[in-house]
């Protein structure tokens, strides 16, 4: 089904082009990433085109016709507030087609702003980038302040505090994307500098984040693992032994959702673990995998219990 209003993802990336929020239109672009888990609203699937343009689109219920690294027309209704949102109601909406062939090219640095600071590894911009406004720090993990309604306490609200002192709100940013940009719920994964300061290693620096590198987002490896050596010898923050944090975060809701659920493999050795068996591997050396196949098709090899 199309729209009488056909536009260009370029123009919903328009903050002047206002008076498109609420029409119906029809957009033609590349799925970027996929959504396999539900957020509290929906799924997220974020389109770009050409151009490295971006939009969000939302959809209450899952898409299945919707597959990564194919071109799409979409009609939807163009959020009220957020212009490059598209809600899309159902599948009859979406239309897969072969006009484009090539992989669009991504730029992987975004000049945007910082309009809040959500947590220690999240924040919100004020200018999208590749369609979305929601930003996690990508190969890093800070406490949590609201997991299924639980909080880590103390250090969670450090983390948060000193990303705020960090980054105020209006902090100019640059957002520097991998190979991968997206997770599975859709949110942009980046590193977050500010003139040059490379803010993921910057917050493991000040012991108020652990690395947390999931395959295949591996850049800055043993610089973020060197990182959190130091900040382990020098006891900041998390390391602090008169107060130690009782869980680290990825701990601390793997034990809420009722284990580990990652394989995890030995950087170095190239070795991998069962998932209850991830304190094996030191912090430092850590790789978390999805799944076993992942960890089998890096060339990592598992560690077999002994006899």
């Amino acid at each position: 089904m199309k729209s009488d209003l056909e536009i260009r993802i370029a123009d919903l990336a328009k903050q002047e082009k206002d008076e498109l929020k609420g029409s119906e239109v029809t957009v033609g672009g590349f799925l970027a990433g996929k959504a396999e888990e539900p957020l509290e609203d929906g799924y997220n699937y974020p389109f770009i085109d050409d151009e490295g343009n971006g939009i969000l689109v939302r959809a209450q219920t899952k898409l299945p016709n919707l597959v990564p690294g194919k071109w799409f027309r979409i009609t939807g209704k163009v959020d009220e507030i957020h212009q490059q949102e598209l809600h899309v109601t159902s599948d009859t909406n979406i239309e897969e087609t072969n006009e484009e062939t090539e992989i669009p090219p991504v730029t992987r640095r975004f000049p945007s702003s910082v309009k809040k600071v959500v947590d220690g590894d999240t924040i919100h911009l004020e200018t999208p980038v590749l369609g979305t406004t929601k930003v996690r720090f990508v190969s890093i993990d800070t406490p949590e302040t609201n997991y299924q309604g639980d909080s880590q306490g103390y250090y969670a609200e450090e983390a948060t505090r000193q990303l705020k002192c960090l980054l105020p709100e209006g902090e100019n940013v640059e957002i520097v994307v991998g190979d991968d940009p997206f997770d599975q719920y859709g949110r942009l994964l980046a590193i977050v500098e500010k003139t040059d300061v490379n803010l993921n290693k910057e917050m493991i620096e000040r012991g108020l984040a652990v690395p947390y590198f999931i395959y295949p987002n591996l850049d800055h490896f043993e610089e973020y693992g060197q990182a959190v050596v130091r900040a382990k010898e020098s006891g900041k923050g998390l390391w602090n032994p008169e107060r130690p944090i009782d869980e680290l975060p990825y701990e601390f809701r793997f034990n809420k959702r009722g284990g580990p659920n990652k394989y995890v493999g030995h950087h170095e050795t190239k070795h991998y673990v069962e998932p209850k068996k991830w304190e094996t591997i030191p912090i430092e050396y850590r790789v978390f995998f999805l799944n076993e196949k992942d960890a089998i098709d890096a060339g990592y090899k598992k560690v077999e219990d002994a006899c």
